[in-house]
């Protein structure tokens, strides 16, 4: 419905204008050209305030039935200075250890939380939904060893904790039960 009033509203004719003719440009308003300044940038003669460039409107005119408006561009140069010392950041792994599947990561649970469950009208790739879903299972497997183990350390098997965080294969959890138990 939308497109066909669209479609109406583009095919009517212009009615302010003779399509031949050509009107002559008009002088912008005084202060149009302008953009505000705030109160204390310093402004150069070329129209460019203090690290940013204005195009200056020079006059509009209907040309075959539209209106063209013509600007001057300021003269620009853009310098790019390669840098003079590159730095390392190491990654970010806190025991040195992977950790365990299903744990996910803040970019994993984004892009769970944006495609698991994406619709034919998302921003999500096929593969992006696909790895989604496999992430969201992996993490639901996962949360559901990590409260069997939780519920026996609770009471205080932790021989039975351990054994089920080696046999679903998570290492680190493991480990963490191992910790909490003093062993």
């Amino acid at each position: 419905m939308l497109a066909l009033a669209l479609t109406l509203m583009l095919a009517l004719p212009v009615q302010d204008a003779d399509p031949g003719t050509r009107t002559e440009p008009q002088d912008p308003p005084t202060g149009a050209a302008q953009p505000a300044q705030p109160p204390g940038s310093g402004s150069t003669a070329s129209g460019t305030t203090e690290g940013s460039a204005v195009a200056t409107l020079q006059g509009c005119a209907m040309e075959d039935g539209r209106w063209v408006c013509r600007y001057q561009m300021p003269e620009i140069r853009v310098v790019e200075e390669a840098p003079t010392r590159l730095s390392v950041v190491p990654a970010a792994g806190g025991s040195g250890s992977p950790s365990d599947v299903g744990v996910l990561t803040d970019a994993d649970r984004a892009l769970v939380a944006r495609c698991a469950d994406a619709g034919w009208l998302s921003l999500c790739l096929p593969g992006d939904r696909r790895r989604a879903r496999e992430l969201r299972e992996a993490s639901t497997a996962y949360e559901t060893v990590r409260r069997e183990v939780t519920a026996s350390l609770a009471q205080g098997r932790c021989d039975l904790a351990v054994t089920s965080a080696l046999e679903a294969g998570h290492l680190n959890l493991a480990r963490e039960a191992r910790t909490f138990c003093g062993e």
